[in-house]
């Protein structure tokens, strides 16, 4: 087979090479250059892995997700059940179709073949602005709000120490309590 494909792909390129010796037929030289990227891409598209393990719901998974997302999007992502949980509620409010029992499924095989540990807390006195968009949920206004009000008033104490800052919706801190602290 490895025989084969090397003759095809050295044919594919002395395909794609052609046009460029022979300049007078520059659309002829379009399509060959076209059909030899189709057949490289082909090539290394047969020769990828299926990125998601066999096991129960792994059908169901892939036909749900991949309505959306390339394999391997999903395949790279990492969580504990509760983060797939927050993943499969806002796909499902963004539009995602399924029964109870199919999410269930896509539950119960993402939590257990894509398994990640629980994220370290974020500590709200030291975070860059960054981590107070991504982990904490805060906008880009917010998070400077926050790092303003830190920079002079000093380190909070508790969560609750972020009520006073204007400017910053402590609903979405107090929403993701579980992955905040302030020492």
């Amino acid at each position: 087979m490895k025989g084969a494909l090397a003759t095809l792909v050295r044919g594919a390129a002395a395909d794609v090479a052609q046009p460029f010796r022979a300049a007078r037929r520059p659309i002829a030289g379009l399509k060959a250059c076209a059909t030899g990227v189709a057949i490289l891409m082909s090539i290394s598209t047969a020769s990828a892995q299926d990125p998601f393990p066999d096991g129960p719901g792994k059908d169901v998974t892939v036909r749900m997700c991949g309505t959306c997302h390339p394999s391997a999007r999903g395949a790279a992502v990492r969580l504990t059940r509760p983060g797939w949980q927050d993943v499969i509620a806002k796909m499902v409010s963004l539009g995602a179709k399924g029964t109870d029992e199919e999410l269930a499924a896509v539950l119960d095989y993402l939590s257990a073949n894509f398994k990640g540990d629980a994220p370290k807390p974020v500590n709200l006195n030291t975070a860059p602005a960054i981590d107070l968009e991504s982990v904490a949920g805060l906008l880009r206004k917010e998070a400077a709000a926050l790092i303003a009000y830190r920079t002079k008033h000093g380190p909070c104490k508790t969560l609750e120490d972020l009520k006073k800052i204007p400017g910053v919706d402590f609903k979405k801190i107090d929403r993701r309590r579980d992955r905040l602290v302030c020492f």
